[in-house]
């Protein structure tokens, strides 16, 4: 029974090594980041024009091993709301670094679209001040990053988050979101690594990364009892406490291998077990057949 139950655990070793379920452990780096543009990637996608949300679009960059790089494409607005994840390991730096602003004032711009676009090739751009502040709102921190002027153009930063593979985020504003994994990464496998909500759209760039858009995450609340209840007041009085609602985004993502190996590793498991139960159920006859022959023996001696 000893030597069964090393046996199994040896199996359960094996299995959990080759799942790849288990987040890499990654090593803190203590190391200050230089804060500069070139860090991140001004790529100009503008969405769908009929979408409500306009050229808005926020790209979140994931890597396994750094903080997020996030880079939003606004129009027209004033300040910017990031409900970061908290981070109980990291509590001495700060939630955001390395604000950069490549943008011109909003009411000067024609073609929002056109300027965004003309942006994603400039080098230079006219300094813009911001304040960056802190809020609370339902028990929900968030970091507040406010301009002295309405923008058009790019805003990105750095996001210090919990260390591992998954990712989630709160939206504040109409925007079409996209994900962009680290080259080599996959996310939607229901037992590894689930997404919600359900993206509309998945491509792969041309450094090989896999992206994942949601077009809108403004939550349907058509049929709600709240909207039900708001069809009783005059529409003037509706359009003054209509409250714009989000879908929060939640991801993990893993190693494009780690489904292979979690089939690697339950087939292991799972003939170690049948290995297991063979091996008890063989040694259960053996022993009941002992104890039928030693029975036996004992009604021949007793019957002489």
């Amino acid at each position: 029974m000893r030597k069964q139950a090393v046996v199994l655990f040896l199996i359960l070793t094996s299995a959990i090594y080759f799942s790849g379920c288990i987040d890499d452990i990654i090593p803190v780096d203590d190391t200050a980041e230089t804060t500069n543009a070139s860090e991140y990637t001004l790529d100009p996608f503008i969405a769908n024009n009929s979408c409500e949300c306009g050229i808005n679009t926020t790209t979140f960059y994931l890597y396994p091993d750094s903080p997020v790089k996030a880079v939003y494409v606004l129009e027209n607005v004033n300040r910017l709301e990031v409900v970061p994840l908290e981070d109980i390991t990291n509590t001495g730096s700060d939630v955001l670094s390395n604000i950069v602003i490549l943008a011109r004032p909003g009411g000067n711009n024609g073609n929002p679209a056109a300027t965004v676009r003309q942006l994603s090739t400039s080098e230079q751009t006219d300094s813009i001040d911001y304040t960056l502040s802190e809020e609370s709102e339902s028990g929900q921190t968030k970091q507040v990053i406010s301009f002295n002027q309405s923008l058009t153009g790019f805003v990105a930063y750095t996001m210090e988050v919990p260390m591992g593979q998954d990712f989630m985020y709160v939206p504040s504003h109409l925007s079409t979101v996209r994900v962009v994994l680290p080259e080599g990464y996959t996310t939607g496998n229901q037992f590894i690594g689930k997404v919600e909500p359900g993206p509309d759209s998945r491509y792969v760039d041309g450094q090989g990364r896999e992206v994942i858009v949601w077009d809108n995450l403004r939550q349907d609340t058509s049929t709600s009892l709240s909207s039900l209840a708001k069809g009783l007041l005059s529409s003037e009085e509706e359009e003054e406490e209509e409250e714009i609602k989000f879908k929060t985004l939640y991801l993990k993502f893993y190693s494009e291998d780690a489904p292979r190996n979690l089939l690697i590793g339950t087939s292991i498991l799972g003939a170690g077990v049948l290995l297991v139960i063979g091996n008890f159920l063989r040694n259960r006859r053996k022993l009941n057949e002992t104890i039928r022959m030693a029975e036996e023996d004992w009604k021949k001696d007793k019957k002489r």
